[in-house]
């Protein structure tokens, strides 16, 4: 993979004002997967904050997330659809409305079981880095 750009302002999204609004169409997202796509909608690298992130990510029907895991503890709100949640050893499954917590360095990893696009909110804090920011959403905004 090339060298990323990291462009700090966007059109409409950084600025010395107390709000800040951030969306899919000025955030960094995963680029061209077929397992999922991710937009990082606000961390330390495009806003103000300095202590989180949040991202919003779409899984196609018959897909999943890898499972993995990560410093930062983390929440995830189903906003669309079903899936089966797996942290660790266990697995549940989760719908619209749900949230699930996440702790530190965690295995874990969601599966899109309806059929529709799974579509989900996750906050983490600390914020992830630079540099796993840089690997996990390389594409800026189209």
């Amino acid at each position: 993979m090339g060298s990323v750009v990291w462009l700090r302002v966007q059109p409409n999204a950084f600025s010395e004002e107390s709000m800040e609004v951030f969306n899919r169409g000025n955030s960094r997202n995963t680029g061209q997967l077929t397992t999922l796509t991710s937009w990082m909608l606000i961390s330390p690298q495009n806003s103000s904050t300095r202590s989180i992130s949040i991202q919003v990510s779409e899984i196609p029907v018959g897909s999943a997330q890898p499972v993995h895991n990560h410093g930062p503890e983390q929440c995830y709100y189903i906003i669309k659809g079903n899936g089966l949640m797996i942290v660790e050893d266990e697995s549940r499954e989760v719908t619209e409305g749900d949230a699930i917590f996440i702790p530190s360095n965690k295995k874990h990893g969601i599966k899109n079981t309806s059929s529709v696009v799974l579509e989900y909110l996750t906050a983490n804090s600390p914020a992830f880095n630079k540099g796993y920011e840089d690997r996990l959403w390389p594409a800026d905004p189209a």
